[in-house]
């Protein structure tokens, strides 16, 4: 396994293990001949964002993983967009998985996080054994929906994203004041916005977490990743005080996706393992505990 260096926190051991051309930090919990399960978290987040899901899936006796994503946290992150392709986020999760001595992965991902978990079930199936979502959106069902003006008026920020320098100044001034506001609307608590914040707090991280947003438009726009049908048994959560996606996203396209699951939670915003942590960790257990 190559692991550089490890501690242990309470029932959390923090490490960094190398994965390819970048070394990421990630947080394990639950005994290490579990069942392994990947959480991958969204913008601004890192790990933290799964901690109540760290937990309940460690109970229930998986091994579990939450990295920060490369660019984000105290994750290595190469400078330049060109170095946040989905395919090559997607082959650090890849790595990680062989760095613990696995064969494949049951992977949850939210927002962002989310979009790499599609990618993992297209790119290496043979990697994935059971797919969870939250809160993130299918690439062909949103390729359908930004043509339309109710998602296309949500989306504005992923064109301002796509400025040189410009988004970085506007989110970081005044110690993040935006986002701060931003996340507070969303309903989450002080403490919790502060803690979300830390995946890019650090120098370079902001830059890299919005590179995601560049390399995915430019990604997108070559098709860098061809669409393919995904078999996997699938759990899609979704909170339903989203925001940023119109309902429609909640359920991804039936031609594309042939064994999903959708369970809505009317009190849920986009953070809304934030909002419902016990419930959708009793969902995650449950869809993950299905026999492999």
């Amino acid at each position: 396994m190559a692991v550089l260096d490890e501690g242990a926190s309470d029932e959390l051991s923090h490490r960094t293990i190398a994965c390819g051309e970048v070394r990421l930090h990630c947080v394990t919990a639950g005994p290490p001949d579990g069942r392994l399960v990947v959480l991958l978290h969204g913008f601004p987040a890192r790990w933290s964002t799964w901690r109540v899901q760290l937990g309940g899936l460690a109970r229930a006796g998986f091994f579990v993983v939450a990295p920060d994503l490369r660019g984000y946290g105290e994750s290595d992150r190469p400078v330049g967009w060109k170095h946040y392709s989905i395919r090559a986020i997607a082959g650090d999760v890849v790595a990680l998985v062989g760095a613990l001595g696995r064969e494949k992965a049951m992977v949850a991902g939210h927002d962002f996080g989310g979009g790499v978990a599609w990618a993992l079930a297209m790119l290496h199936p043979d990697k994935v054994e059971r797919l969870a979502t939250l809160n993130s959106i299918h690439p062909v069902g949103f390729e359908r929906q930004i043509k339309r003006w109710s998602q296309l008026k949500k989306s504005w920020y992923v064109f301002f994203f796509l400025l040189p320098r410009v988004p970085e100044w506007f989110l970081a001034r005044a110690d993040f004041r935006f986002l701060k506001r931003s996340l507070a609307d969303e309903g989450l608590a002080p403490d919790v916005v502060a803690d979300l914040l830390e995946g890019v707090r650090p120098p370079g991280a902001l830059r890299a977490a919005i590179d995601w947003y560049r390399a995915s438009f430019r990604d997108g726009a070559r098709r860098t990743v061809v669409p393919v049908k995904v078999e996997l048994p699938t759990l899609v959560v979704w909170g339903d005080r989203e925001r940023h996606f119109v309902p429609e996203l909640a359920t991804p396209p039936a031609e594309w996706v042939t064994r999903a699951e959708v369970v809505h939670v009317p009190k849920g915003s986009h953070w809304v393992h934030h909002d419902a942590p016990d419930e959708v960790s009793a969902l995650l257990v449950a869809h993950f505990s299905a026999p492999p």
